[in-house]
């Protein structure tokens, strides 16, 4: 057995075609999220057209806006932190254990609050 790798072919040469905006949109609505190039390939090649497994939608719960608005405080506020410690400088042991504690009381806010949400 050989160790070597198949190369793989690259995909180099291209075709323009002229198209109206009924022709190009209809094209677009059949090619769907499989995109217009490989679903064009596809055709011309008489394979299947399969479109792609879709994906999981992403779940969106329900915020209150007041504290959306205070959790991106909170988060420009430690993008300031991480700056201020990413110029050199110093910060005593308080500091840091108020900010670890920060974090661990956060930390339970949001799994309390995704909990009670479900």
């Amino acid at each position: 057995m050989s160790n070597e790798k198949p190369t793989k072919e690259i995909r180099d040469r291209h075709i323009q075609i002229r198209l109206t905006d009924t022709e190009f949109n209809d094209i677009k609505t059949r090619a769907g999220e499989l995109g217009t190039s490989t679903f064009l390939r596809q055709l011309a090649l008489n394979q299947k057209i399969e479109q792609p497994k879709a994906k999981a939608k992403k779940v969106i719960h329900a915020a209150d806006p007041e504290l959306v608005r205070h959790v991106a405080w909170i988060g420009n506020n430690i993008n300031q932190i991480a700056k201020h410690l990413n110029q050199g400088s110093k910060v005593g042991n308080e500091t840091l254990m108020t900010l670890v504690k920060i974090q661990a009381d956060l930390d339970a806010e949001i799994k309390r609050i995704m909990s009670d949400d479900r």
